[in-house]
């Protein structure tokens, strides 16, 4: 699958993982949970470009009118409850690191906590940076190997332009010997008339 297509499988992983039922008791049903699909409750069937919509619920993001407390009390509370309360901090870790069956088909079946999840994207990523590294190093070889090959078998410019312009310069040194006899002939011509 695709670097897009895995990136958009942790992106809905993570979607739904905040979004389960029991997590945060003040949602209902088919409410967007803490990360939401552009705003919206994810739709199972429009996962390819999840991770470029990925978003915090606004509701418990300051920046666009929600209110922090509702990290803490959840996110349909109305009103900030004691401050000692983590119940739902505890929820919300728990389903992070818990494990948890894939719902999408971007890794192979199994179930996996986010932070196992994640690392199997890192894994993926490393293992084919380091293959077009490795073929990229294949590829200067090569190419420099070719060049070498090219300059011991092929044509030598510097050597090559030397003797054209030793060609040149006979040519002309013969021009001026064929213009003086041809002037001497001329002027042999004119006496003997």
């Amino acid at each position: 699958m695709s670097a897009q297509g895995k990136l958009d499988a942790v992106a809905r992983d993570l979607v739904e993982r905040f979004a389960s039922a029991g997590v945060d008791p003040t949602l209902m049903p088919g409410d967007p949970g803490l990360f939401t699909d552009a705003g919206a409750a994810f739709d199972p069937l429009n996962e390819a470009g999840l991770a470029g919509r990925l978003s915090l619920n606004a509701a418990a993001d300051p920046a666009q009118g929600g209110a922090i407390f509702r990290l803490r009390d959840g996110l349909g509370a109305l009103t900030e409850g004691p401050p000692g309360n983590g119940t739902l901090l505890t929820a919300l870790h728990s389903t992070l690191t818990g494990t948890r069956p894939l719902s999408s088909t971007g890794f192979s079946a199994g179930t996996r906590s986010f932070a196992t999840l994640t690392s199997d994207i890192l894994s993926d990523v490393s293992a084919k940076r380091l293959s077009a590294q490795s073929e990229q190093t294949f590829a200067a070889a090569k190419l420099t190997a070719l060049g070498d090959l090219e300059a011991q078998n092929g044509i030598d410019t510097d050597r090559e332009m030397q003797e054209l312009l030793v060609i040149e310069k006979n040519y002309a040194a013969n021009a001026k010997v064929i213009q003086a006899v041809a002037d001497m002939i001329d002027t042999l011509i004119r006496l003997g008339r």
